[in-house]
């Protein structure tokens, strides 16, 4: 007996699921979720052809590619509900690629059944249930495909109370709806598997009951989101909305639009003839494209306004008017503004640490005295100029002003200070550039001159003895000459510069023990360790 009702019970959800697919296919234009509910009809009704066919037949092969057969349309129903709900919450939700993600449980499921025969994971044995009805037993795959279908309809029910977007009371209403829709399958499907384990496929009965219910929902429009009255959205804008004709008159804009034309020419709010050059924006509205202006400080309110026209245009592409969208960005843009004037600040402020580290840096390869480089300055332009391959050839002079130590005794050191000053004004003036001159120490001078011979570099030395010499300084009795001795070294490419010192040193205690006021040459003897 309990085959043959069953057999019925099949029958009577095939011709539920067969109706609404018939119903749903013909309302698919003008209710929303109609198409999924067809999808979702037609898995249903697939599903209890093949469980009525089940009921009758006592082949094993037979029952199991019919139990194989049931994966594909139970994962199909599911995806089609998860989609009927998503769709009724977004009726922009479905896509090819979402509706193609939907698709691949059933796919893998109807895979994994088909080749059981393999792995032995997704049916077991056939037996006979205590109703006289034989059934394929359910293996560990089969439970995960069904987890699989409770957690998308139970997940997709939740979301879409959570996400609908209507007004809390339409929302409430909505997942009642959705409760008595997805409930009754699920909770007659856990009594069949868990409880009672008759064997027979019970959850069909309650998915009639489910579509059922959305029939009646879709039929009383229980899912159609009712168009929002105009006040409770353009009106509610806190931007700037109106409509503007080809000629550019309004013919229509929100109460913010309205209080904003009534502060900026009063009066022309209750205007039937109002043109958007009431706004004193000074707009010109394209009809080719649309177009953002960004007006500062421009009206008597002292706002900023960011203005964009969309260009509305008819069937045919020609433009009909404009809608024109205005939103108050004077706060966001006086934050730029700041943010612009501290960032100048900022740039001012590393210039001038920049500037100070350069003057730091100057500062500590020069004199403070004669504003000549110094021995730190030397030492790193020689090492530099040492690692030369290019076979160029170097000078080197090393000066020092003769009775130096007697100026001092005699005048002060003020005085001495005036010649050592005024000597190294000589040494460096007109000099070309890549000639170093700095000041060794004491009264004692270096002179670098690169690419110049020892010959080429001597006779620069005494064109600077002779002008030196020509100098008068002012002293307490009158004025004071005085004059230096010179030692000069030379080298090409890779030198020494120590050896280049020292062979220079030792030419100038020569210039120096021949009688002073005279400048001498390193001989290839002093050069000796010379590269």
């Amino acid at each position: 007996m309990w085959p043959q009702l069953m057999t019925l019970a099949y029958g009577l959800v095939a011709s539920i699921g067969a109706h609404t697919v018939v119903a749903a296919w013909h309302m698919r234009a003008h209710r929303t979720g109609a198409r999924p509910l067809a999808g979702l009809a037609a898995g249903i009704g697939l599903w209890a052809v093949l469980a009525c066919a089940s009921t009758l037949t006592t082949d094993v092969s037979t029952l199991r590619i019919l139990a194989i057969a049931g994966i594909l349309p139970q994962g199909a129903l599911i995806a089609s509900y998860a989609a009927l709900v998503w769709t009724i919450g977004d009726p922009s939700w479905p896509t090819r690629r979402r509706i193609a993600l939907l698709s691949v449980e059933p796919v893998v499921s109807t895979a994994l059944a088909a080749t059981d025969g393999w792995h032995h994971l997704f049916f077991g044995e056939v037996t006979l249930s205590p109703l006289d009805v034989w059934v394929v037993q359910l293996g560990p795959l089969y439970w995960a495909h069904m987890m699989f279908l409770y957690f998308l309809t139970i997940w997709s029910t939740l979301q879409f109370g959570l996400a609908d977007p209507a007004a809390p009371q339409k929302k409430n209403r909505h997942l009642g709806w959705m409760l008595a829709i997805a409930l009754p399958p699920i909770a007659v499907n856990l009594l069949a598997l868990e409880v009672f384990a008759l064997g027979v496929e019970l959850t069909l009965i309650g998915m009639a009951s489910t579509v059922v219910v959305l029939r009646i929902a879709l039929d009383r429009h229980s899912f159609d989101l009712l168009p929002v009255a105009r006040e409770q959205v353009i009106d509610e804008l806190s931007d700037y909305f109106c409509i503007v004709d080809r000629a550019g008159y309004v013919r229509d804009l929100n109460r913010a639009a309205r209080q904003l034309l009534a502060r900026l020419a009063p009066g022309s709010d209750r205007r039937h003839d109002v043109r958007i050059e009431d706004f004193g924006l000074g707009l010109h509205p394209d009809p080719e494209r649309d177009t953002t202006r960004l007006v500062e400080d421009a009206t008597v309110l002292g706002i900023d306004l960011e203005t964009r026209l969309i260009v509305l245009r008819d069937r045919a592409g020609s433009c009909v008017g404009w809608a024109m969208v205005s939103r108050d960005v004077t706060t966001a843009n006086r934050q730029q503004r700041s943010l612009e004037a501290a960032n100048d600040r900022l740039r001012t402020q590393l210039d001038t640490i920049e500037a100070l580290r350069a003057e730091l840096a100057e500062q500590a390869v020069r004199d403070p005295l004669t504003g000549l480089h110094n021995r730190r300055y030397l030492t790193d332009a020689l090492a530099m100029r040492s690692a030369d391959t290019t076979g160029e050839p170097i000078c080197l002079a090393l000066v020092d002003v003769d009775h130096f130590k007697r100026v001092n005794d005699t005048y002060g050191h003020a005085v001495g200070d005036d010649v050592l000053v005024g000597v190294a004004q000589e040494l460096a003036e007109g000099q070309p550039p890549g000639v170093v001159v700095a000041r060794n120490g004491g009264e004692e001078f270096v002179l670098v001159f690169p690419g110049a011979t020892a010959d080429e570099g001597r006779a620069r030395v005494e064109a600077l003895r002779e002008r030196v010499a020509a100098r008068r300084f002012t002293a307490d009795d009158g004025t004071l000459r005085v004059t230096f001795s010179a030692g000069i070294a030379a080298g090409s490419g890779r030198f020494d510069a120590e050896t280049l010192l020292e062979g220079a040193d030792r030419a100038l205690y020569r210039a120096k023990d021949g009688g002073r006021n005279r400048s001498e040459t390193a001989s290839a003897a002093e050069l000796v360790n010379a590269i």
